[in-house]
C-alpha cells in the first residue's frame, strides 16, 4: 500500500494465498475514507464477476469491520447505506464494482479523485486497460493490479514486464519465500505442489512461484480455457441453471 501511495500505479503479482485481494481491500479503504469530502470514486473489475462478488467485496467487508474507527474519527461503516453487497458509499464518492466486459463503464468514471482497482488481472482483456487509461491524462488518478501471473501474454505481462510504454507502473513481486516468512503460505503447501507438480511444470511456476510461464509443452487445452469454462459453469449454476 506504501508503494501505490508513492507511485501511483501499482501492479503486483503474488503467488496464491499471500494477501492480494486483501491488499486490494486495504486499499479502497484507504482511498475512500482520505478522500471523503471531496469528488472520488473507485471502479474495481476482475478477471470474472464471482472474484468480485466471492472475494474482493467480501474481503472489504471483513476488514472494514476491524480497522480502527475512534484513529479514524468516525463512527463505523453502515451496513444499511454505506457498505453494500458490492460498493461503498460515502458523502461525496462511491467505490464499486464493474464487469470486465464491458469498457464503456470503465469509461465513464469521472471524479476528481480515481482510484482504479483490476483484481485478478491477468485476463483482464485489453479494452478494460485501455478504457481506463484516459483517466490517467489529468494526472489525477491512481491505479493498482494485482494477480497470480499466467502465460507471457496480456496487459498485466507487458506491465510487470515494463514493455516500453507501461514503464509508470511500478511493478512489483511478491516472491514465495516472502510470503512464507510472513506466514501467508506453508512451507508444507509448497513441497506438495513441488512433489504433485513438478518445479519446471507452468502450474508450479505461475502459482507458486508468481512467474509467468507457457503452458504450450503440457496440453492441448490452455489451463486459462479451463479456468475460464470452470468460472462459467458456477456463474450458471449460482443462477440456477
Amino acid at each position: 500500500l506504501t508503494r501505490l501511495i508513492l507511485k501511483g500505479r501499482e501492479s503486483v503479482r503474488a503467488t496464491h494465498d499471500a494477501g492480494k485481494t486483501a491488499l486490494a481491500s486495504w486499499a479502497i479503504l484507504w482511498f475512500a475514507l482520505t478522500r471523503d469530502g471531496e469528488d472520488w470514486k473507485v471502479p474495481t473489475t476482475a478477471s470474472n464477476w464471482r472474484q468480485l462478488s466471492r472475494y474482493l467485496w467480501p474481503e472489504v467487508h471483513k476488514w472494514a469491520r476491524k480497522l480502527r474507527w475512534d484513529m479514524i474519527g468516525r463512527d463505523p461503516l453502515d451496513d444499511t447505506r454505506e457498505l453494500l453487497d458490492l460498493s461503498l458509499k460515502l458523502s461525496t464518492g462511491q467505490a464499486f464494482a464493474l464487469a470486465s466486459n464491458d469498457e464503456s463503464a470503465i469509461e465513464g468514471a469521472h471524479a476528481d479523485h480515481l482510484l482504479y482497482v483490476f483484481d485478478e488481472s491477468k485476463t483482464i482483456p485489453d479494452p478494460i486497460w485501455d478504457a481506463a487509461e484516459g483517466a490517467f491524462a489529468g494526472g489525477n488518478a491512481m491505479g493498482l493490479n494485482i494477480s497470480t501471473p499466467g502465460p507471457p501474454v496480456g496487459r498485466f505481462y507487458e506491465i510487470q514486464t515494463r514493455r516500453p510504454g507501461y514503464e509508470n507502473w511500478d511493478a512489483f513481486h511478491i516472491k514465495v519465500d516472502q510470503a512464507i516468512a510472513a506466514g501467508a503460505v506453508s512451507e508444507v503447501w509448497v513441497e506438495e505442489r513441488r512433489r504433485g507438480w513438478g518445479e519446471g511444470s507452468a502450474l508450479f511456476q505461475t502459482r507458486v512461484l508468481a512467474e509467468f510461464a507457457t503452458e504450450e509443452d503440457e496440453g492441448i487445452i490452455p489451463l486459462a480455457w479451463v479456468e475460464a469454462a470452470n468460472e462459467r459453469w458456477l456463474k450458471w449454476q449460482e443462477e440456477g441453471f
